[in-house]
């Protein structure tokens, strides 16, 4: 994941301050959730959204020690739980560690929450594009945005129904605060029906946009670099100003 490093000055530590897991939560096959606490009991940093968490695994182990990895809080931002949502990537040592080794009542070492990949404009329509495990950060946005807003539109871009992360959660979000929510799935089941269980088949497109989005929108992007390279090529083909086109590539 291409990151970049700032702090955050309020309520926060400084250097490595430790973490417990409290609860760890399958969101669909190959990502799981992970809820954590300070372990001293006192107040978290509360995080911009779209801001990671970098961390590092508590062991002696020399395989994992001190290797510094960063994922994104994917919660509404507040002082007193993080959550962090990884997807198990084939040979990645951290997300297979947290996967598969990670308990409750285990521990991380993590400096406070940061990043500049966060919403820059209160009052101008918002349009969040998310690929895959992209999600993390841009969910985290519309937790935030939506109790303040309706604005926005969220796009979703995924295989299909089984590798689909927070359906339920956009879709009642989308319900509850009318906010717009757009689902395509590039690959879908046999048992996905275009219409009822997501809105298109193929990939985010520029017919699309030109159709059904508000240009003059900020737009804020997040997934793998292919994705994220031919959605910012499109925005600038239909003339949208590259100062709003905003993104943080994920990568394994």
């Amino acid at each position: 994941m291409e990151v970049f490093m700032n702090n955050n000055l309020n309520n926060s530590w400084k250097g490595f301050r430790e973490l417990v897991l409290v609860d760890k939560v399958d969101v669909c096959p190959s990502i799981i959730s992970f809820y954590f606490k300070a372990k001293d009991g006192g107040k978290l940093v509360k995080h911009k959204a779209g801001q990671f968490l970098p961390f590092k695994i508590k062991t002696d182990d020399p395989k994992y020690k001190d290797v510094i990895r960063t994922y994104s809080l994917s919660m509404f931002p507040n002082e007193d739980i993080y959550r962090i949502s990884v997807k198990k990537v084939d040979g990645g040592l951290i997300s297979t560690y947290l996967h598969e080794n990670l308990n409750i009542g285990d521990s991380i070492e993590a400096m406070i929450p940061t990043g500049l990949f966060t919403i820059n404009n209160k009052n101008n329509d918002i349009v969040l594009i998310s690929g895959g495990i992209g999600i993390t950060p841009l969910l985290s946005m519309l937790y935030e945005e939506s109790s303040i807003r309706n604005n926005i539109h969220f796009i979703q871009a995924v295989q299909n129904s089984s590798l689909h992360p927070f359906k339920e959660d956009i879709e009642s979000i989308a319900k509850i605060r009318g906010v717009e929510n757009t689902v395509f799935y590039s690959n879908p089941l046999d048992t996905d029906k275009e219409g009822i269980d997501y809105n298109f088949t193929g990939y985010v497109n520029k017919d699309f946009f030109e159709k059904n989005i508000n240009l003059n929108s900020d737009f804020y992007l997040c997934g793998p670099p292919p994705f994220m390279k031919a959605l910012e090529n499109t925005l600038l083909e239909l003339g949208v100003d590259k100062s709003k086109i905003n993104y943080e590539l994920f990568s394994n």
